[in-house]
């Protein structure tokens, strides 16, 4: 029987977590949804290991959900395991990529993956917006934390001076790390937006789920308190034509089972931001993407 960890907060996304853990039990899996902070990478005597309540673990599968902050140490953790032969979705390499929005935009940019023009620079005195000039042109720019997630801390501003005045007042120390931003022309499609659900089982990136999201009346981000979702038909001609660079993305960032957002700019699709642990939706989906995601791990 293979044994599966999920390393998430129990506290938090409680039921995407229960119906993961309901679809590995059914089937047949021995699967354990374990805090961070019941984790802990022991070195001594030149060997290193994980431990959990005090005794060495290895699981089969691993499982990171949702685990951005923490992510520095727990990076050494799923290293660790993944050295001892655990297998890791997603690995470490794709979900570090993917938990900056700077390294992720060059990963995706050098690849030809299409991406928003990005500018990138850490708030404070003296931070200056002036050699994306051209990039912003006369539209309104958007600034967010390039760690950030769920539209936390995204900002419009007119122009890409009145975001200067107001990034060069911000203080650059967020929970005593140096929080860098990113810069970004505020998309020609900007209120509506796609959320693409991909999964590799085996077989090569093949689309999951689709959904349309709409901001709130006055507003233009798509997750915010007030928006709505609805399904897009995955055998019509505009999911295929969505999803394209969704698949393009998630294969060059080599992650198995991923959310990729992609927004309309100038009449291209493009790739807006993509989370190495998207929500599995267990009120609209049941266990659809809880079971992609199992799907992807155990068939590596």
């Amino acid at each position: 029987m293979s044994s599966i960890v999920i390393v998430a907060y129990p506290d938090r996304l409680r039921a995407d977590h229960a119906v993961l853990v309901t679809a590995a039990r059914a089937r047949g899996l021995d699967v354990a949804l374990v805090s961070p902070s019941e984790l802990s990478l022991i070195t001594d005597s030149g060997e290193s290991w994980v431990s959990l309540a005090g005794r060495k673990l290895i699981p089969d599968v691993v499982l990171p959900r949702g685990v951005n902050r923490p992510w520095p140490l727990l990076a050494q953790v799923f290293e660790q395991w993944s050295n001892d032969g655990a297998q890791i979705v997603p690995d470490v390499h794709s979900a570090s990529l993917c938990a900056d929005k700077v390294a992720s935009s060059v990963a995706l940019a050098s690849a030809g993956v299409p991406t928003m023009p990005t500018l990138a620079v850490v708030p404070g005195e003296g931070v200056d917006l002036s050699g994306g000039e051209a990039m912003f042109a006369s539209r309104p720019v958007v600034v967010k934390p390039a760690r950030a997630s769920k539209g936390r801390g995204v900002a419009r501003y007119e122009s890409w001076r009145d975001a200067q005045v107001a990034l060069s007042s911000m203080v650059p120390l967020i929970a005593g790390m140096v929080d860098h931003h990113v810069v970004q022309p505020l998309a020609t499609g900007a209120g509506s937006d796609y959320r693409v659900v991909v999964a590799d089982r085996g077989h090569g990136h093949e689309l999951v789920a689709l959904t349309r999201r709409r901001a709130p009346v006055d507003d233009f981000v798509t997750n915010a308190l007030g928006a709505t979702v609805e399904d897009v038909d995955l055998n019509s001609g505009d999911a295929s034509h969505i999803a394209a660079p969704a698949l393009h993305a998630a294969r060059e960032l080599g992650l198995h089972f991923a959310g990729v957002d992609v927004i309309e700019h100038r009449g291209a699709m493009v790739v807006l931001e993509v989370n190495a642990w998207p929500g599995l939706a267990p009120e609209q989906r049941g266990t659809a993407l809880a079971d992609a995601l199992l799907d992807a791990a155990l068939c590596r």
